[in-house]
C-alpha cells in the first residue's frame, strides 16, 4: 500500500512542475491541465496541485465562468465522491477516463465508511445500473492494488468484504480541526491506559517485594531454630558420652567381681592316694572339704543347686580328672 502511494506522488510531480511554469498563465491551460492530471490512470492525490498558486488562481473574480468549476472539480477528485460531482452544479463534464477515476477514488472512500458493502449500496452511490458494471469497477480497484476484496455475490444479499484500503485520499482542509480533536481524545485516552498499566506495575512490584521480604524473614527464623537445635544436639550429645562410659566402666566392674562364675581345675592338686573319683555324700552331695581349696567350683547357679544337693543334683560320680 505504500508503494501504491509513493507511485501516486511520482505520477503527480510531472503536472505540479507544469503548474509552476512561466507557461502556466491562462485559465485554459489551467483547466487543461487539471483534466490531464484527473485522466492519468496513475494519480490518486492531488492535494499538492491544488496548492500551487497557478491552481488557486482559479478562484478569482476575473476567471471565465467556463473555467470557474475546475478548481472545484480537482478538490472533488482530492477529497470528494461521486455523489458529490452530481450534486454539484456548473461542473464540467467528465471524460471516460475521469469518470472511471471518481468512480474508483469513490469506493475507496466507501470501503473505508460503510459496512457491509453491499451491492445495492454501492451501485446506488456510484451510480451503476447493473451489478455486472459494479464487480468490474471492484476487479479493477483490487488489481490496481486500491483495495484488498472478494466479491460475494452468491451471498443474501450480495456483498462486497474489503479487509484494506489504500491510503490514497488527500484529507479535506475543513476537516483538520475535527480530525485534531479526535486525535486530542485519542491521546488523552492512551495516557490515561498508560498510567493505570504504570499504576499495575507499580503495585505487582510492591506486592513483589512484600512476599520477598516475608521470604526472607521465614528463611531467616528457619535458619536460626535449626542452629538452635544443632547446639542443644551437640550438647546432649557430650552429657551423654561421659554417663555411658561410667555405666560400661561399673558393668565391667561388675563383671570382674561376680562375672566369674566358672574357675580352672587342675587335676594335679588332688591327693596321690585318690583312685582319680569323687564319691558323692551319702545327702548326694559333692563332698567339698576333700576338694579343699584345690579345687574350683562353679558358682553358678545351676551349681548352686548341685552343691546344696536339690532334687536337681546327679548323684552319679564324676570323672574330675586322675592322675599319671
Amino acid at each position: 500500500m505504500d508503494q501504491i502511494h509513493t507511485r501516486a506522488i511520482e505520477a503527480l510531480q510531472p503536472f505540479i512542475h507544469l503548474a509552476n511554469s512561466n507557461s502556466a498563465t491562462s485559465p485554459r491551460f489551467v483547466a487543461n491541465l487539471i483534466t490531464n492530471a484527473t485522466s492519468n490512470p496513475h494519480t490518486y492525490v492531488f492535494a499538492e496541485l491544488l496548492e500551487t498558486p497557478t491552481i488557486q488562481a482559479l478562484r478569482s473574480p476575473d476567471t471565465p465562468e467556463e473555467f470557474q468549476g475546475y478548481l472545484t472539480l480537482l478538490e472533488i477528485f482530492a477529497w470528494g465522491t461521486w455523489r458529490d460531482y452530481q450534486t454539484t452544479p456548473n461542473l464540467p463534464n467528465l471524460r471516460a477516463e475521469q469518470a472511471l477515476k471518481l468512480r474508483l477514488l469513490s469506493l475507496l472512500t466507501l470501503s473505508a465508511t460503510l459496512k457491509p458493502l453491499t451491492y445495492k449500496t454501492l451501485m446506488d452511490a456510484l451510480s451503476i445500473s447493473a451489478p455486472a458494471d459494479l464487480e468490474s469497477l471492484v476487479t479493477t480497484a483490487i488489481y490496481s492494488s486500491l483495495i484488498t476484496a472478494r466479491l460475494s455475490p452468491a451471498s443474501d444479499p450480495p456483498f462486497v468484504n474489503v479487509t484494506s484500503v489504500a491510503p490514497l485520499r488527500d484529507v479535506k482542509p475543513q476537516s483538520l480541526p475535527t480530525m485534531i480533536s479526535l486525535l486530542t481524545q485519542w491521546e488523552s485516552r492512551c495516557g490515561d491506559v498508560i498510567s493505570d498499566i504504570e499504576a499495575e506495575i507499580a503495585k505487582i512490584k510492591s506486592n513483589a517485594a512484600k512476599r520477598r521480604a516475608k521470604e526472607q524473614a521465614r528463611a531467616a527464623l528457619l535458619e536460626k531454630a535449626l542452629a538452635s537445635a544443632s547446639d542443644g544436639s551437640a550438647r546432649d550429645a557430650a552429657g551423654g558420652g561421659s554417663g555411658s562410659g561410667s555405666k560400661k566402666l561399673g558393668g565391667a566392674q561388675r563383671f570382674g567381681q561376680g562375672g566369674g562364675n566358672k574357675r580352672e581345675f587342675n587335676a594335679d592338686d588332688h591327693d596321690d592316694e585318690d583312685d582319680g573319683y569323687w564319691d558323692n555324700g551319702n545327702d548326694g552331695g559333692i563332698d567339698l572339704h576333700a576338694a579343699g581349696s584345690r579345687m574350683d567350683i562353679d558358682e553358678s547357679a545351676g551349681s548352686s543347686r548341685l552343691a546344696l544337693g536339690g532334687a536337681g543334683a546327679r548323684h552319679a560320680k564324676r570323672i574330675l580328672g586322675k592322675k599319671s
